[in-house]
């Protein structure tokens, strides 16, 4: 099975539209939030996740400050003007597909547990996980499921950990195809559920 794993596309529909014709195909397309916020784009990138065939999401920051219409003061990690602006142009139904998004998202593929949050599974909006977060604490969250999906950094990594008593356990951020940080390129990432692996791809 062929699974698609995108985040942080953030109004960028040029973006998402280059990694759906790139793939052509796939069983099952997992998005790990902030489909808008930043890009001018957001209802082109809303109208095609919507339209996504096996889609399966979660929020965002920049999303679920969207819906709320105002940002965290106290983190500072959202524009507001630009929040406010993206949300003034959302279509209504737009806006409405965004709300019914869950903050968590946890699913079976073949047998393997997935969660999938957008920061950390005990900070699922503003939590971070890199590439140098230290190995003990990423382990700790794989006790919990087989694969976890974050977002968030617009960095991307895997950690594969195998375990003896669980087998693999796999951690993955797909970076962002929109806005990539740290000198990361703009990348997603495609699971092959054969095999257990996962690769990034550039857009």
């Amino acid at each position: 099975m062929k699974v698609i794993i995108v985040s942080d596309v953030h109004g960028d529909a040029d973006a998402l539209d280059r990694i759906l014709v790139k793939e052509k195909h796939w069983d099952i397309f997992l998005f790990a939030g902030d489909a808008v916020g930043r890009g001018e784009e957001p209802n082109e990138v809303i109208e095609t996740l919507a339209d996504i065939e096996n889609f399966v999401g979660i929020l965002g920051n920049w999303d679920y400050a969207v819906i709320r219409g105002k940002v965290d003061m106290s983190r500072r990690e959202e524009d507001a003007d630009n929040v406010i602006w993206t949300r003034s142009v959302l279509r209504p139904e737009n806006l409405k597909w965004l709300e019914k998004l869950p903050m968590v998202k946890e699913l079976e593929i073949d047998g393997k547990k997935i969660m999938i949050v957008h920061g950390t599974p005990d900070a699922i909006l503003y939590g971070y996980i890199y590439p140098w977060t230290e190995r003990s604490v990423i382990r700790a969250y794989l006790k919990e499921t087989d694969i976890l999906i974050t977002g968030h950094t617009h960095v991307p990594f895997v950690f594969e950990w195998e375990t003896q008593k669980w087998g693999r356990r796999i951690y993955v951020n797909p970076g962002s195809p929109s806005y990539p940080k740290s000198g990361a390129k703009k990348t997603y990432a495609v699971l092959d559920t054969e095999k257990w692996k996962v690769r990034t791809k550039t857009i």
